[in-house]
């Protein structure tokens, strides 16, 4: 069975080239190909089309050819590899004109969680690349998609800063309401009394805050690592920053505030730019993204008791086994 996966051509022939759009497309065309590999020279074929069709002037001396957008998307690929080494679950051969689809066991919770970035990154609302193929995911599975990315998240701040971690979003694993979970996180926080105040909203859910991890001491004593991350998958994701939020949160829901002060964090699944990057940073705080939440997800495999360091850890293997059967909707077995 051959998937047909799209990449709109003006995307990488226009002035401004979207390499991580053709480094997607390439790794899903491989993630889903029974041969779990991918020519490059796809993306050659797709400005060739492009070109017959119309799409583009391919003699305007201000467009890149075909062979360097080929080359950028091969490094940037290439550059994805660098970032998250082993984690990576994808190699180029000898040659470096197929990317084969690279599984390894050993590495199994942070490549999935790469497959689980892909994949949300190229849902309609973001690209068209799976829109309309046979493969793309319905809506329960879009739910199950973000349910594990928020469990990777989990896990991926807990190696982050070093600590425990806990899973807050709404629905929460344990279906916990939202006070009990927040006291049942501050008994092993201990600084700061939970206590809702008046005004507080009466159904908060999770009031912005998905993940909290924290890192204390020995000593008990306030003053360490306490991080609140707020996860987003969707295309309003710049506008959920929690910078402007947590001094709001600190007071609906202590009696007794926090001597530490919390770290803010957005976690996403997107691919970003260098420069995207730095920008976001400013004016959101500390990020994981595509490049950094597998490489996180990995080392915090190597926890001891991860179990019960992130209260979510036992359901990885699940995310594991969910994301293998989902390939074989394209490739049976």
């Amino acid at each position: 069975m051959t998937v047909a996966l799209y990449l709109p051509p003006d995307s990488i022939t226009g002035g401004a080239i979207d390499f991580n759009l053709a480094a997607d497309f390439l790794e899903l065309s491989a993630f889903f190909a029974e041969t779990k590999s991918a020519p490059v020279l796809e993306i050659k074929n797709t400005i060739d089309i492009g070109a017959s069709e119309d799409h583009v002037d391919m003699n305007d001396e201000n467009l890149m050819g075909s062979e360097e957008v080929v080359s950028g998307t091969v490094n940037l690929i290439e550059s994805r590899g660098r970032a998250l080494e082993k984690v990576y679950p994808y190699k180029l051969d000898d040659t470096g004109n197929i990317l084969e689809y690279a599984w390894d066991s050993n590495y199994s919770f942070g490549q999935t969680a790469y497959i689980l970035c892909l994949i949300l990154s190229n849902l309609t609302a973001m690209t068209p690349v799976l829109t309309g193929s046979s493969v793309y995911p319905k809506d329960a599975e879009i739910n199950k998609l973000r349910t594990y990315f928020q469990y990777f998240a989990t896990a991926a701040m807990a190696a982050e800063i070093g600590g425990r971690s806990w899973s807050f979003g709404f629905p929460r694993p344990d279906r916990s309401g939202f006070l009990d979970k927040l006291k049942e996180i501050w008994t092993e926080i201990r600084d700061g009394r939970v206590e809702a105040q008046p005004g507080a909203p009466l159904q908060p859910k999770d009031d912005k805050i998905d993940v909290f991890a924290a890192r204390p001491h020995l000593d008990r004593l306030p003053g360490f690592l306490l991080a609140a991350a707020q996860v987003a998958t969707g295309q309003g994701w710049r506008d959920k920053s929690l910078k402007g939020h947590l001094d709001a949160f600190r007071k609906r829901w202590f009696g007794s505030q926090p001597a530490t002060d919390f770290i803010p964090y957005m976690i996403v699944p997107f691919a970003l730019s260098d420069d995207e990057l730095r920008n976001d940073v400013r004016g959101m705080g500390n990020m994981l993204h595509r490049l950094r939440v597998p490489r996180r997800v990995q080392e915090a495999s190597k926890f001891e008791s991860a179990t019960t360091r992130i209260d979510v850890y036992c359901r990885l293997d699940e995310a594991v086994q969910w994301i293998a059967d989902y390939r074989l909707k394209a490739v049976p077995a």
